[in-house]
């Protein structure tokens, strides 16, 4: 019965660290040599919208030769290809050179940092990606991507199967009847298909397995089941509030943070995260002893602060400078306001010390700041300036439904946007609820869990939500902002006609130019270059 299996206590199960599905499709193409009979297609400005349509699933690099962390994911990105090809699953991986002959395509795609990837449906674009650039991980994520985004379960072994079929928490609707909680959880599963498995059940027989006939389940993965926490989380609730459940279930009391699911954790704050040497195959014993105190800490201090663990890549993204080469356990905390504070790699891991550091986090005693800031702005307009010491006061006022650009003062688009933005500012000025708000990331640290790889990034952050902003992907037109915003809040808000001064504004010209001026950051992992040929 599917109830005895989850209530198992489990301390820690070493098999995800064993191969598994994806691991042996890669075996498929283990001969790989790069740059031989590659299976990636080549398209440019003639070619990508004709091609393109041909292709129901189609997974796009768009790339500039010059940038160092494209030329890294090239051969990552043409085993992949290979790996899909060899076993016939139908996507296609498809290359366009942003610096030549696909500028303008590119361009057209909103592709102005590189290497970015999207995920194409019949030459109409769905979604970006943003995950590990792995052959691994390019595989897993097109095979998510395929099928149906919320598998219909039919029999109990199929449901116990399905609850243990994942490294990641799995959700599982229950649902007697079309409600509109059913209908959010199918808006839910697909537009988060690519990091979690979703499932289905209507069968009354497995609904009473379940215990719920309007709600939704979620499932701890196996390895992670302990018997500091129950394997189980179910949601009943509003609908709206959905999301936030789906998110909030993937932290578990210890859960392990990687870049894909960095910001599930990093908007339960305070937060210690852990970084080492996880293995809990090779490494089986000390991961254990690290996670077991971390259990122990967590059941006494969460959720006043939360916990979880990292591999050694999360300790550069999380302290980038020489202490991640220390292969030993580094602790680092990000502070209720996002800022980091990394704690000196002397100090030695123990239980004792470990329970210090978070004794010292609730006591205050932890400074963790901004590494820059410009000093605060006199509001003279519209749009607010925010800096990184008033952000938290500004942007993540609960009572505010909160906008906020983060822009670089050299950015043809983020210029683009100045008059409309400013226009949106108008419109939104008889609705004291509402902040328009934009910070010049250049200048200022971005606090966690917000992130600005490219320019200009934009996200929401709706009133009384503040640890979990929301971010804007859509068209940056007045339309585009007003339809976003109103969509992700649940009051009406309130725009009216802009003022004069902004009807007739006349929008910067971005220049094509040529040539490499772009600059490139970050690690080969999640690095990106920027397209800096679109400046002005």
């Amino acid at each position: 019965m599917l109830l005895r299996l989850v209530c198992v206590v489990v301390l820690v199960i070493s098999n995800v660290a064993a191969k598994d599905d994806i691991d042996r499709l890669l075996d498929t193409v283990e001969g790989f040599i790069y740059g031989i009979d590659s299976k990636v297609v080549e398209l440019d400005d003639d070619t990508f919208k004709k091609e393109m349509v041909n292709y129901p699933t189609a997974f796009v690099e768009f790339v500039a030769p010059w940038c160092p962390h494209c030329k890294r994911l090239t051969p990552d990105f043409e085993r992949a290809a290979k790996v899909v090809h060899t076993n016939d699953i139908p996507v296609t991986f498809v290359k366009v050179n942003c610096d030549g002959p696909g500028y303008h395509t590119c361009h057209d795609a909103n592709a102005d940092i590189y290497p970015t990837l999207k995920l194409y449906r019949s030459g109409v674009e769905e979604r970006r990606y943003y995950g590990e650039r792995t052959p691994k991980d390019l595989v897993r994520y097109v095979l998510n991507m395929l099928g149906d985004h919320a598998k219909l379960i039919s029999t109990e072994e199929e449901l116990n199967k399905f609850t243990v079929s994942d490294p990641q928490y799995m959700f599982v609707g229950a649902f007697a009847e079309d409600t509109p909680l059913k209908k959010e959880f199918l808006k839910q599963a697909e537009a988060l298909r690519e990091f979690n498995k979703f499932a289905i059940v209507t069968d009354p027989g497995l609904l009473q397995t379940l215990g719920q006939t309007n709600g939704v389940v979620g499932f701890q993965p196996e390895f992670l089941r302990s018997k500091w926490e129950a394997p189980t989380k179910a949601f009943t609730g509003d609908p709206f509030n959905l999301n936030d459940f789906i998110q909030s279930a993937k932290v578990d009391l210890v859960g392990i943070i990687t870049r894909k699911n960095a910001k599930d954790f990093e908007v339960a704050r305070p937060l210690l995260i852990t970084t080492f040497d996880i293995d809990f195959e090779v490494n089986r014993k000390h991961t254990n002893y690290v996670r077991n105190r971390l259990l122990k800490l967590a059941a006494e201090y969460a959720p006043r602060v939360s916990f979880c663990m990292g591999n050694l890549n999360m300790t550069r993204y999380y302290a980038p400078d020489d202490r991640y080469n220390d292969t030993g356990v580094l602790m680092t905390v990000i502070s209720e306001e996002g800022w980091e504070y990394t704690v000196p790699k002397e100090l030695e891991f123990t239980y004792d010390n470990a329970k210090k550091v978070v004794e010292d986090v609730l006591a205050g005693n932890i400074e963790a700041k901004p590494y820059k800031t410009e000093e605060p702005p006199v509001q003279k307009k519209r749009v607010k300036r925010v800096v990184s010491t008033t952000f938290h006061d500004i942007v993540l006022d609960e009572t505010k439904h909160s906008l906020i650009e983060f822009y670089s003062p050299y950015c043809g688009h983020c210029k683009a946007l100045i008059p409309i933005y400013n226009e949106l500012a108008s419109r939104a000025r008889n609705d004291p609820n509402i902040v328009i708000a934009k910070m010049d990331a250049t200048a200022n640290s971005v606090p966690r869990p917000f992130e600005s790889r490219g320019f200009p990034t934009i996200y929401l952050v709706p009133k009384g939500k503040s640890v979990r902003p929301i971010k804007f992907e859509g068209s940056r037109t007045i339309e585009g902002f007003i339809e976003f915003m109103q969509e992700n809040t649940k009051e009406e808000l309130v725009f009216v006609e802009p003022e004069e001064k902004y009807l007739k504004k006349d929008q910067p010209k971005e220049e094509e130019g040529e040539g490499n001026t772009g600059s490139c950051s970050g690690d080969s992992a999640a690095g990106q270059c920027s397209a800096g040929k679109q400046e002005l």
